[in-house]
């Protein structure tokens, strides 16, 4: 049954939390397009980002980032500056608006949490992200 194949459940989970995380993101007035809110979260935890870390770490194509950002920059969310160390590449910063965003963006993110792991214990949600963590891994080695 499909329902017990792993890769059939990870696509159901990530259409849900997409859709979850989405419509939390419009309820809350944050008009965001979708993968700007990977983008400020991932900004959140490590601003000055270039586009290869923001590709990576929000698994989406640097095109898709590149496309993302220059949104974001136009709304006043982010800022690009060119890399101390090297002039071809630059880094991503969030503005005092976008870091306003960010971390509405992130308390709509513990609230999706929330509501994927309402049914398991402690034990088991701490299971859960530390398997889900491997199992990550195990596709970033296979790219």
């Amino acid at each position: 049954m499909v329902d017990e194949e792993l890769h059939f459940l990870l696509i159901q989970c990530y259409n849900y939390n997409n859709r979850l995380l989405a419509r939390k993101t419009m309820a809350a007035g944050l008009h965001l397009l979708s993968g700007q809110p990977k983008i400020l979260e991932c900004l959140w935890e490590a601003d000055g980002s270039t586009p290869g870390d923001l590709s990576r770490h929000c698994a989406l194509d640097k095109s898709t980032i590149t496309s993302l950002v220059s949104k974001m920059e136009e709304q006043g969310l982010v800022s690009r500056r060119a890399h101390s160390a090297d002039r071809r590449s630059v880094r991503i910063f969030l503005t005092e608006r976008g870091r306003k965003l960010a971390a509405a963006v992130k308390q709509v993110g513990y609230a999706v949490d929330e509501c994927a792991l309402q049914n398991l214990s402690p034990e088991e949600q701490r299971t859960l992200i530390a398997l889900l963590g491997r199992v990550r891994r195990a596709f970033e080695e296979e790219m």
